[in-house]
């Protein structure tokens, strides 16, 4: 093959590309503009909801969490590095997390029953991990301090300070946060930037196509039952806005399978893990964190993945 076939299948690789997703743009953007509308309006009283919560905090993250909100798993760290949260709370808010997941299935047009069912198991996944972890470190203490344990671990009374709201109110880092700019420009360089993310996505994989079945290679190695999901799970644990990009769109596009995809995006917490490690001073403690989402994240994203996919 000559130089000049190559860039001929190069050349091919990207109009195609920018064929299949320029039908995107639009989607993207409503769906911007209603995440945009969430996090101006909508994150103090997630914030305050889930402190209130006390022992049903689980049940409360699982199901906050999977608000299309880019800061609230960053609220999260920081409400638990303040001692708000109890460490189940924490984790059901980062597993039902899945940062631009929801946009990219709804500006490719997924069918609005599976979109449902995937936020179904990734907060009902949140859930079961969330009590399991709590009642884990409560027996833990019990036994291990039972004359100092008092069962109040982590519990609030639902009260927090107007300076404490606002020390949590995102801090996300993305400077396009609807909650702290324009609503309509938010929305407009959000929807460009993730489409640019997917569009170099589906670039790569179709120059890998014009050249050898990649998309083979990546669904026989997501397929292998364990092996497949521990990788998921590590990549989901990367702290940045393209790998959920990267997931959902070789999801919607068949390369990967359910377990795959959902094990990464239930790892995969936004912003959150890093804010958790400025936000709380014990290292040890913040990698135990991790390590928690990780091994719920691989057992559950599997379970359910071969079972409801």
């Amino acid at each position: 093959m000559d130089t000049l076939e190559i860039l001929e299948h190069i050349l091919h690789s990207l109009i195609h590309s920018l064929k299949d997703t320029a039908l995107m743009i639009p989607f993207m953007f409503l769906a911007y503009l209603f995440i945009g509308a969430l996090e101006r309006g909508g994150n103090r009283f997630l914030i305050r909801a889930i402190v209130g919560t006390g022992k049903v905090g689980p049940l409360v993250g699982g199901v906050l969490g999977l608000a299309p909100s880019c800061g609230f798993s960053a609220a999260a760290s920081n409400l638990y590095g303040a001692g708000l949260l109890t460490a189940g709370t924490l984790i059901s808010v980062f597993i039902s997390t899945s940062d631009e997941m929801l946009a990219i299935l709804v500006s490719s047009r997924v069918d609005i029953l599976t979109i449902l069912k995937i936020l179904g198991v990734k907060a009902v996944s949140a859930i079961i991990a969330g009590f399991t972890l709590d009642f884990v470190i409560r027996a833990y203490y019990r036994k291990k301090y039972a004359d100092e344990y008092k069962d109040s671990d982590g519990d609030s009374d639902g009260e927090i300070s107007d300076e404490a709201l606002e020390a949590c109110d995102c801090g996300c880092g993305d400077s396009f946060c609807a909650a702290s700019g324009n609503m309509l420009v938010s929305a407009i360089v959000r929807t460009l930037r993730v489409y640019v993310f997917v569009l170099i996505i589906s670039f790569v994989l179709n120059v890998m196509l014009e050249f050898f079945d990649i998309s083979s290679v990546i669904r026989s190695i997501s397929d292998i039952p364990v092996v497949g999901s521990l990788i998921a799970g590590l990549i989901g644990l990367i702290p940045n806005c393209a790998v959920s990009v990267a997931i959902t769109e070789l999801y919607v596009e068949n390369v990967i399978g359910a377990p795959f995809m959902l094990t990464a995006l239930m790892a995969g917490a936004g912003s959150g893990l890093l804010i958790l490690f400025r936000a709380n001073d014990n290292f040890k403690e913040n990698l135990l964190v991790c390590a928690e989402v990780y091994g719920f994240s691989v057992i559950l994203g599997t379970i359910f993945g071969l079972i409801l996919f």
